[in-house]
């Protein structure tokens, strides 16, 4: 764990009120980010968006090409090689109303799935990719449930 990693998180929660507590989950961020950086790594700037199913669908629609909404997307600029030690990691978009209709389907609390969402948004900003093969989605969830155990609000 590289403990000398400063982390600055933009938190732009256009959902409004929530469960969703922004100081724990900039903590939380940076308790993650620490456990998942590389070693060179002195500084990191991630940007993280809080949206609802329409601007969801109008931001895969404008940057993927997906006329749909979806739970989470991550849009990388962090690049391993060259090793340069101060980075900006990328944006992470949370839908706020699919993060709450699947933790209702999925039977556990909000906090959870946003948690589980974020940390998945993060290790796609990484380059873990779940979608690639079998071997890189079974490393994939195991590193989130690493993550997951770090998170204090759930």
């Amino acid at each position: 764990m590289n403990s000398s990693l400063i982390v600055v998180t933009h938190w732009n929660n256009q959902w409004g009120d929530s469960e969703i507590r922004s100081e724990l989950v900039l903590e939380n961020c940076e308790r993650i980010l620490q456990y998942i950086s590389p070693k060179f790594l002195q500084s990191l700037e991630l940007s993280i968006l809080i949206v609802d199913d329409v601007f969801m669908r109008e931001i895969n629609l404008e940057r993927r090409g997906l006329n749909k909404t979806t739970d989470v997307l991550s849009f990388p600029l962090y690049s391993e090689f060259p090793p340069i030690p101060f980075q900006i990691l990328g944006e992470i978009v949370i839908s706020m109303d699919t993060c709450l209709l699947q933790a209702k389907e999925i039977g556990h609390s909000n906090v959870d799935e946003f948690y589980r969402l974020l940390v998945h948004g993060i290790l796609h900003l990484f380059g873990y990719d779940h979608e690639t093969n079998e071997e890189d989605a079974i490393r994939m969830r195991k590193k989130e449930d690493e993550c997951l155990e770090l998170v204090f609000e759930r």
